[in-house]
């Protein structure tokens, strides 16, 4: 029985593609204890400030790669590397013909780059584009061609390739089901809101450019409690994915049919799981196969000092969610916090973890107040809002919600099943993070319904 640990490797062509494409699976993977590796084959040097934001004179390439760095940390993803291309822009643009472009590269040299990935990290399963490129775009044709021929190079004792060979278990394609796409824009066109395919009705999934037939999807991966990692990922892409995109601005209720569920075609390996479409991506995959040990066996010991196993295991504690609020000198700020704990009863006190960097640690230091608002089970879209590394900041944060301001002064979403309002009684070194001691002054509740937060997921309190 082979130790190796559960991985999925995911290759994709620039920054903002494993969002879009591999988004949950990838944050579902890491809550879940699997880990998690993912490859870009360039760095997007062809990519447009879409979305119109200040740059402050940084070139986009180097903006993309911060970009891309945030996004996987949203996933929780383990470990990342650079392929070492440049973007080859879209199909027939003078940039295909750039020496250094990826659609330019030898397919076997970039293989053997991506085989070296592979017998390194030895993942059971490997996700990339399908041979038509998604959308026909040259470097998602060209990761298909790449990806499938690592693999067999991985495999191949004889290869030249560093490393012990390492047979990949599976390797899909990520896909998007026709009738699917179809159900997307027939659901845009009955909002009123603008379709990738235009505002009139399509009568036949034909008519659809892209995508697989049903009957060929061969995995479909439920990702609904992954999908606020998934788009906070898609935010943290700032550049490229702007608030007006069809990613970001989607009604809530269309939120989950559209981005809930991901797709794959498995195209060498077995499927597993006993129906089809498959529902995990490592279906099928037995002990020997996979690193699994026993049902019976001891759990394996994790090293804390890994941030996806420290993720993991405290990813299994549930906890509620708050807002924290702050204002200084006039301009209220506000920001997702579920790492807050009850402290003390005499006096009354709580801690609230706060990221060193954040303008949230700035607000609470300098002003020595806070706000905690407790939010209730209806209240994701909320919390989502106010984790977006993207939102507005100032008096613009708070235009979709309903606040008020305390006798002490303390900033409030009304529609918080919870309030209390913190004096700082002191601030303590948390590694990268500030521990925030607050005495509370103030607080009600009229609710008994919380929002909660397990495995990167939102759920609600069941009595029963």
């Amino acid at each position: 029985m082979t130790s190796e640990p559960l991985t999925l490797l995911c290759v994709h062509p620039h920054p903002d593609d494993e969002s879009i494409a591999c988004g949950g699976v990838l944050a579902r993977a890491a809550a879940t204890g699997v880990r998690t590796v993912v490859v870009t084959c360039t760095g997007g040097e062809e990519g447009e400030n879409l979305a119109g934001i200040d740059l402050a004179g940084e070139p986009l390439p180097d903006h993309r790669r911060r970009e891309l760095a945030a996004a996987l940390a949203a996933l929780g993803v383990a470990e990342h590397h650079w392929l070492g291309y440049r973007d080859s822009g879209m199909a027939g643009t003078p940039a295909n013909d750039h020496p250094d472009s990826f659609h330019r590269a030898d397919v076997e040299e970039a293989a053997r780059r991506l085989a070296a990935q592979l017998r390194r990290h030895r993942p059971q399963v490997v996700v990339s584009d399908d041979e038509r490129g998604t959308y026909g775009h040259p470097d998602h044709v060209q990761a298909h061609r790449v990806t499938v021929r690592a693999v067999a190079l991985a495999a191949d004792p004889a290869a030249d390739v560093p490393g012990a060979p390492w047979q990949v278990a599976k390797r899909y394609v990520h896909t998007l089901g026709r009738g699917r796409v179809l159900d997307g824009h027939r659901a845009l066109v009955a909002a009123g809101l603008p379709s990738p395919f235009g505002d009139t009705e399509v009568d036949d999934d034909a008519a659809i450019p892209f995508g697989t037939p049903d009957d060929a999807v061969t995995t479909e991966v439920d990702v609904r409690p992954w999908l606020a990692a998934k788009r906070a990922a898609l935010a943290a892409h700032r550049s490229q994915i702007g608030p007006a995109s069809f990613f970001l601005n989607t009604p809530e209720e269309l939120v989950a049919p559209f981005f809930g569920v991901e797709q794959f075609v498995l195209e060498d390996g077995t499927l597993g799981g006993g129906t089809r479409p498959e529902p995990d991506l490592f279906a099928g995959l037995t002990a020997s196969a996979d690193g699994v040990e026993p049902a019976d066996a001891a759990p394996a010991a994790l090293d804390p000092r890994d941030p996806v196993a420290f993720r993991a295991v405290l990813g299994r504690f549930a906890s509620g969610v708050t807002v924290m609020t702050s204002i200084l000198d006039g301009e209220p700020h506000g920001m997702t916090a579920s790492a807050v704990a009850s402290l003390s009863l005499d006096p009354p006190l709580v801690m609230v973890g706060i990221g060193r960097q954040t303008v949230m640690a700035d607000h609470v230091v300098s002003s020595g107040r806070f706000a905690l608002n407790v939010l209730g089970a209806d209240q994701a879209a909320v919390s989502n809002a106010f984790a977006d590394p993207g939102r507005p900041l100032g008096e613009a944060m708070f235009a979709a919600v309903a606040i008020a301001t305390s006798s002490g002064g303390a900033l409030l979403l009304t529609d918080a099943i919870a309030h209390l309002a913190c004096w700082v009684r002191a601030v303590h070194d948390g590694g990268d993070h500030l521990l925030v001691v607050g005495e509370v002054v103030a607080l009600d509740a009229d609710g008994d319904d919380p929002l909660l937060y397990y495995r990167g997921g939102y759920g609600r309190f069941d009595p029963a």
